[in-house]
């Protein structure tokens, strides 16, 4: 994408084709724009492993290695980065916590 158009919203995309160079114009209603694929995980590094990323490795129950410390979302390893996602691992990650606070 070169240039979106629009008003008081997104009409239209200027794109570039990439093989050939030939610039077209798409009409749309609305884009969405990710805003970067950078974890903030720089508080927990030295804490919890990380991968080469920068993510936070999790097990499929939302764990990390330190005991007490669970996470969901975009930080954690092999993240799909989806809202609807985080939303499901927050919920494994609470019935995880509850566990871990149920054995102290």
């Amino acid at each position: 994408m070169i240039e979106a158009k629009g008003e008081k919203k997104v009409t239209d995309l200027v794109l570039k084709n990439t093989q050939n160079d030939t610039i077209s114009l798409l009409a749309v209603d609305g884009v969405f724009a990710p805003i970067g694929l950078v974890p903030n995980t720089k508080y927990l590094r030295g804490v919890s492993p990380l991968d080469e990323r920068g993510y936070i490795i999790t097990t499929e129950l939302m764990e990390t290695t330190v005991p007490g410390i669970l996470l969901a979302g975009d930080i954690h390893h092999n993240s799909v980065k989806q809202a609807i996602v985080a939303a499901g691992d927050g919920a494994v990650a609470a019935l995880s916590a509850e566990r871990f606070v149920g054995s102290l």
